[in-house]
């Protein structure tokens, strides 16, 4: 009964029965409005502040949550492919030269289509570590790795302990994205990461591996390979289908709780 209460509080809520910032009737008024007991209304109401729909406050009552901030998850690049408004920081925490594994070599790799590359020795590997967060809330930590000569921009834009511009874009520098490949899988996060996202060290995230494909000639080039961990106590995923690789495929996003 508590499963079946909760579906229809949210739908309530999703419907804008409620609006977010309302308060919701107190237990006792839910459990006579819905003929349940006051033990069914706060095992459905548990459920819905696990979920985020609701918010309480203690000596105040119990609100409905702001909606969720949706946003497209994936590699650095993917967050670069328009301006940014002021909601949106990302903080550059590291930026070097260094050696890879050689999955990340195999990842940065090959050209699918028309306008192959020619073979290229061993290019430099640049590794950028970033800080995304928004609305000044720390979400996500990500470990992009560029071949160095093309991505000498960016490499420049990026400074250690400061924030990206907001108006650096692909598009300056030629460079248009076509897909990106996503892989999920849950995690938990280290010291480091712990310290930046302000929760305790081994707290469940999203470990999401992207790599991200450019335009090149009339085929496509990888053009980063991406490791990012997601808060996952306040981040949902989505999976978005599309009819065909041309329509969008198969896309990833996240949604952010307010």
């Amino acid at each position: 009964m508590y499963y079946q209460l909760q579906e229809l509080l949210k739908e309530q809520i999703e419907s804008g029965v409620w609006a977010p910032g309302d308060v919701l009737p107190s237990e006792p008024d839910l459990a006579r409005g819905m003929g349940v007991s006051r033990v069914v209304v706060r095992q459905a109401l548990a459920i819905l502040d696990d979920d985020r729909q609701i918010v309480k406050v203690r000596g105040r009552g119990t609100f409905v949550a702001q909606p969720k901030l949706e946003h497209r998850a994936g590699g650095l690049s993917r967050l670069l492919v328009a301006p940014r408004g002021p909601e949106i920081d990302i903080r550059v925490l590291d930026k070097r030269v260094t050696r890879v594994e050689q999955s990340i070599r195999d990842g940065l790799a090959g050209t699918f289509g028309a306008g192959r590359a020619p073979k290229e020795p061993e290019a430099p590997i640049l590794r950028i570590t970033t800080l995304l967060s928004v609305r000044r809330v720390a979400l996500a930590i990500g470990y992009s790795f560029f071949r160095r000569h093309e991505a000498e921009w960016l490499e420049a834009a990026a400074q250690v302990g400061q924030s990206l511009p907001p108006d650096l874009v692909l598009s300056d520098h030629d460079v248009e994205l076509t897909r990106s490949a996503v892989s999920i899988e849950t995690s938990q996060c280290g010291r480091f990461e712990a310290t930046h996202f302000g929760i305790p060290p081994r707290t469940a995230v999203f470990l999401v591996l992207s790599r991200e494909l450019r335009r090149f000639g009339r085929g496509e080039r990888a053009f980063e390979v991406a490791r990012i961990e997601y808060r996952g106590d306040v981040l949902q995923f989505h999976l978005e289908l599309g009819a065909s690789a041309s329509t969008g495929g198969l896309e990833a996003t996240y949604s952010v709780s307010e």
